[in-house]
């Protein structure tokens, strides 16, 4: 599955919006400075590539990004940097913003090491050296119009990767693949799980040795049907109208629809059989109030099973096995 599609200069032009001035940073300074904090290079040694301005006015150049790869400081220097210069609502923000650029979900917790993640990831597969325009961005003219009334027949061909509108192709995304870039298990819904493997389990499950446990299947499974949620926003998003709004009401939908299930107290911490439930609970459900239920065949059960751990990443749902009970009294 590869999250990436956007360059170097893209993430830190949105950095940029939200970079707090304390340090005295501004303009290609926080390129600097972006690159200080995942990097042990010295600054000075990035200048005799090539003046400092003409490195970042497109994009580090592969000298400098061979120096950076090599020499990687790690997310936490980045993330802590980022938790505390920027305000919560400025994190907020960034983590909107960032989610909208890479289709990657994050919290204003979780979008320093995110962040580090991308611009990493975006330097290691080359993507600095040019900005990328997705071929899916569309005006909003040329958006699918879901509202109920207004298409006599809206369906999505899985073969084609398309969505046919009253004899209309629409291209989206091809399905992603299960393999992963390193940002996803930092992700909280990968969390929320090694917690739930830990509590059922006598070993403490983490992100290193998830591939050697007993749960490795089982969290094989829970990636697969994430990734089929990430595929049903990142294809949606750019291509049908008001998209966001009636993502948020499909999440509201889901969440109301799981609840009760999820705060049955006769699991106790077993956040496994929990999360179980709650996956009996999501496919049965009908997901009327979004206006998304007028694309016929996209909403399949995997893809309600994925909402679920997207609810988790959007922080609705803290734990499996923690529970506040408290919330619905």
């Amino acid at each position: 599955m590869t999250f990436i599609d956007v360059c170097f200069n893209q993430i830190l032009g949105i950095l940029k919006k939200y970079w707090t001035d304390k340090d005295g940073t501004a303009g290609y300074d926080v390129a600097r400075k972006v690159i200080s904090l995942i990097t042990t290079e010295k600054l000075h040694e990035f200048k005799s590539d090539t003046t400092y301005k003409t490195i970042f006015a497109t994009g580090p150049s592969k000298r400098a990004t061979a120096k950076v790869l090599n020499n990687l400081a790690g997310g936490s220097i980045f993330a802590d940097y980022i938790e505390e210069n920027i305000s919560e609502d400025g994190r907020s923000n960034l983590a909107k913003d960032l989610k909208k650029l890479t289709g990657v979900p994050m919290d204003r917790g979780t979008v320093g090491r995110v962040c580090y993640n991308l611009l990493v990831d975006s330097l290691k597969v080359g993507n600095h050296l040019k900005n990328k325009k997705s071929p899916l961005k569309k005006s909003e003219e040329e958006k699918i119009d879901v509202r109920s009334g207004v298409h006599q027949y809206i369906s999505y061909v899985r073969d084609k990767e398309e969505i046919e509108v009253d004899g209309v192709s629409f291209k989206v995304s091809a399905h992603l693949m299960n393999d992963e870039s390193e940002v996803v298990r930092t992700l909280p819904y990968c969390h929320a799980l090694f917690e739930a493997y830990s509590e059922k389990g006598d070993q403490n499950i983490t992100a290193k040795n998830i591939e050697n446990s007993e749960y490795k299947i089982h969290f094989e499974r829970q990636k697969r049907w994430f990734n089929e949620a990430a595929w049903y926003e990142r294809s949606l998003r750019d291509t049908v109208v008001d998209f966001d709004d009636q993502y948020d009401l499909l999440k509201q939908d889901v969440y109301e629809g799981i609840e009760p299930v999820y705060h049955d107290e006769d699991f106790g911490t077993d956040g496994i059989k929990r999360l179980k439930k709650v996956h009996q609970q999501v496919v049965i459900l009908q997901l009327d109030r979004s206006n998304l239920k007028n694309i016929d065949n996209i909403l399949g059960n995997d893809t309600k099973k994925g909402l679920c751990h997207v609810l988790v990443n959007d922080g609705e749902i803290k734990s499996w096995v923690k529970v506040d009970y408290d919330e619905v009294i």
